[in-house]
């Protein structure tokens, strides 16, 4: 039997799946009409829909009919859904997102993201700047407040997902999460960038059998070893040594590749890989762009820029609700099969979100009913000269004719 598209949703996260990773008993304890699963639900149907406040929400509860049934809710007060927000831990909605990301893991045959590279682990943060007259808890700057989402993601199949993350006020450096972003995998290759560079951690890296690429800062003190000539043309330097002097240097020597980015200044890239070539090294920092792509994608596509409360808990669930909402639907893409965009994905889900799911794959998979040749440019040059051959030749009877039209006449293939 065909479930609406709402439904198909949850078909990762239903209330039995929700109630194993969450202590029930102990969030809705007392609780008799809004309860944390109903109200996770409601939370990501505002982030599909793009609502951008709690009394948008409790509006939409009060006037759609099908959420009323989804839901089992007539109405909501924006009080209730306050506290509610507040009241929650935002460490519940990340244990879902975790589960989740195991879960489109599983479900994803791997294939080689690169050749004998199963996965690429890139890491990076991005922050949400906020006011701090109304968030003094998110302390950034003497004027400014803000939050960061320190991230892994992990570039599979020719898809971005992410993989394990931390939220922190903005004022925590990145490179402070080194050691919980980074985690051992045989199998996968680490990038980050310059905000990452700690010669401790690349150490410790080393000393793991943890493989990363990175690029070094301007005033990196380098003890240069040897030096080989660059298998490519494209690759400037391809150098041995250590990083670091006296107590801050390095134990293990590192690869330094000197190369020029997309806009040609030229940048050193520092990774432990030794058994590839330089060439290899630069290709693959620059899928470093994708989790910018991510980045910028969220806060195009999901509500994470407004927030619906000011309280610390209320501010990380709605991040961590984003990343959910964001990882059910990737697992609809999987499920369907569907090569498209995600966003394509998005559009269809929030248009059709209580129609049958089978709408849903009748649309992303219609084929377009015409094909656009696009926009034709008139050869003006060739049809003078056609018309001036036909004139030498004698033919133009047809040239005194007002329904003359060269290119009904002489159609150009």
């Amino acid at each position: 039997m065909d479930c609406i598209t709402f439904q198909a949703l949850w078909k990762e996260l239903d209330v039995r799946v929700f109630s194993k990773l969450i202590p029930i008993i102990d969030v809705d304890k007392y609780i008799k009409k809004l309860s944390a699963y109903r109200f996770l639900q409601l939370l990501i149907f505002a982030q599909i829909n793009e609502i951008d406040s709690l009394t948008a929400m409790a509006k939409h509860v009060k006037d759609t009919k099908e959420l009323h049934t989804e839901l089992e809710l007539d109405a909501i007060s924006t009080s209730q859904l306050s506290r509610k927000l507040k009241h929650l831990s935002p460490s519940l909605f990340e244990t879902i997102f975790h589960h989740l990301v195991q879960t489109i893991q599983r479900q994803l045959q791997a294939t080689p993201t690169v050749e004998q590279i199963r996965r690429l682990h890139i890491i990076d943060s991005t922050t949400m700047s906020m006011c701090i007259g109304q968030y003094p808890w998110a302390t950034f700057r003497k004027t400014k407040a803000g939050v960061r989402l320190h991230l892994r993601v992990v570039v599979q199949n020719d898809m971005t997902i992410p993989d394990r993350g931390v939220l922190l006020p903005a004022k925590h450096a990145d490179r402070t999460q080194m050691e919980e972003l980074i985690t051992y995998d045989e199998e996968a290759i680490y990038l980050f960038n310059r905000g990452y560079v700690d010669y401790q951690q690349f150490d410790r890296l080393c000393e793991e059998g943890i493989s990363f690429i990175t690029r070094l800062k301007d005033n990196a003190i380098v003890e240069v070893w040897n030096e080989q000539r660059p298998d490519d043309e494209s690759m400037m330097r391809d150098q041995e040594g250590v990083l670091g002097t006296n107590k801050t240097k390095m134990k293990h020597p590192l690869r330094l590749i000197q190369t020029k980015d997309s806009e040609g200044t030229v940048i050193v890239l520092v990774t432990n890989c030794f058994d590839r070539s330089a060439k290899e090294i630069a290709d693959l920092y620059r899928c470093r762009w994708k989790i910018e792509t991510f980045f910028k994608w969220m806060k195009q596509h999901l509500r994470i820029k407004r927030f619906w409360g000011t309280s610390e808990n209320a501010v990380y669930t709605q991040i961590w609700v984003a990343l959910i909402t964001y990882c059910l639907q990737v697992l609809l893409q999987v499920k369907t099969g569907y090569k498209g965009t995600l966003l394509e994905v998005k559009r269809t889900i929030r248009l059709l979100l209580f129609q049958p799911f089978s709408e849903v794959i009748r649309s992303l998979f219609r084929k377009p009913s015409r094909k656009s040749k696009g926009r034709r440019t008139y050869r003006w040059v060739e049809e003078f000269e056609r018309i001036e051959q036909q004139w030498v030749e004698g033919e133009v009877e047809h040239l005194d004719e007002l329904e003359y039209d060269p290119i009904f006449l002489a159609p150009w293939k």
